[in-house]
């Protein structure tokens, strides 16, 4: 709080930088992030930040490219929904001045449906977010990712490779709570960790607040359980779960069984 600038954003090293929006708005998540958590937070310095967040517009330099301005609006919008100040008609206004979500970058689009979910009459903007996540998602049998596109000026908004992955994951356990992409988008984060972590500040930052929510909404029980397996009608074995492990059980079946199983079915 310390270096905080009169208009209520940050630079990066020390008071007095000219604020950069997308480290502003980054330090204002953080902050919010923090009173979620329980922690006190002066509230002058978070007003003001609010304040930063409600003009942003007025604070993107003039040379920014249409993607980092509307990547950099959306990520406010993103902060003061999360803060209690929805502003549906500024998410509408930056879906409809890009005409395309192809325009748009992927933590945008994840951004926006955040802001849409739970609010009225935007029927029509979540579901044309939707249907562009689920139509551009690359899908394995294990996992999903959502590959970021690189432009010009990517660095003003400090493009990463997996975030998209962890906003949007974030914004389809509020919007589609039961979709098969969350398992899989988990599953395709936690398979690019190298030694337990991934590739930037970026990355680590917005999987791991994805990955906490995960936790908490559908592993909060501690596992105990029987996982059993069957080919066909003829039982193949089990393995009991207890606690939280990264234990792993694996059954063998001979390909002359397969082959048996086969020739009865047909």
């Amino acid at each position: 709080l310390s270096r905080q600038n009169y208009d209520g954003g940050f630079g990066f090293w020390r008071r007095g930088q000219r604020s950069w929006p997308f480290a502003s708005i980054h330090v204002i998540h953080a902050l919010q992030r923090a009173k979620q958590k329980g922690y006190k937070v002066p509230k002058k310095p978070f007003q003001n930040g609010r304040r930063y967040l409600r003009n942003i517009e007025s604070h993107i330099p003039y040379w920014y490219s249409k993607y980092a301005r509307w990547t950099v609006i959306a990520y406010s919008l993103y902060v003061r929904n999360l803060m209690g100040d929805k502003d549906i008609a500024k998410a509408k206004r930056v879906m409809r001045q890009s005409g395309s979500l192809d325009k748009l970058s992927f933590e945008a689009v994840g951004w926006l449906l955040h802001v849409f979910t739970g609010a009225d009459g935007v029927e029509k903007e979540q579901e044309t977010l939707r249907r562009y996540l689920a139509n551009r998602v690359t899908e394995t049998a294990a996992g999903a990712h959502y590959a970021s596109k690189r432009v010009d000026g990517d660095y003003v908004i400090l493009h990463s490779n997996r975030r998209a992955d962890g906003i949007i994951l974030e914004a389809l356990m509020d919007d589609q709570p039961k979709s098969d992409l969350i398992p899989k988008i988990v599953n395709g984060l936690l398979a690019h960790r190298k030694k337990g972590r991934w590739n930037n500040t970026q990355d680590n930052a917005f999987v791991l607040l994805a990955l906490d929510k995960y936790f908490h909404r559908y592993e909060k029980q501690t596992p105990d359980f029987v996982a059993r397996a069957w080919l066909g009608e003829s039982y193949a074995g089990e393995h009991r779960f207890k606690g939280r492990t990264t234990e792993r059980h694996r059954i063998d079946i001979p390909m002359e069984v397969l082959a048996q199983s086969s020739s009865k079915q047909n």
